[in-house]
């Protein structure tokens, strides 16, 4: 049996658990969007609030080099990454819209193991 560390869906699972957890301290926590009839987590407002030396402390650790340098294309309908290339993060907003929420969707939404390892999307 494949260690954790090498299965792809046994990494995604545990990032899913995370991240919805994550979501519930979110929304538990007064981070929910506006003007919508069910609970949704507000990352937008919560990357705000983190402030821009947040995404400084992160660079500046060397943490999420990857999903910073580059970042999460979005498999679009003819099955094509898009954009071809990406640019780096520059932001807390990015990291955390464009990063983090983005591996989220790739993961769950089953897609994005298409096309080679798990390394090259």
């Amino acid at each position: 049996m494949a260690d954790a560390v090498d299965n792809p869906y046994e990494i995604g699972r545990a990032f899913a658990l995370d991240f919805g957890r994550a979501e519930y301290a979110l929304k538990r926590s007064k981070y929910l969007r506006k003007n919508k009839e069910i609970a949704e987590a507000d990352w937008e407002a919560f990357a705000r609030d983190l402030g821009a030396g947040f995404f400084a402390d992160v660079v500046a650790k060397g943490m999420a080099k990857t999903l910073i340098g580059d970042p999460p294309r979005r498999l679009m309908a003819d099955m094509t990454w898009s954009p071809e290339k990406t640019a780096p993060l520059t932001n807390v907003h990015q990291l955390m819209i464009e990063g983090v929420c983005r591996v989220r969707n790739s993961l769950l939404h089953g897609e994005k193991f298409t096309g080679g390892p798990v390394s090259s999307p």
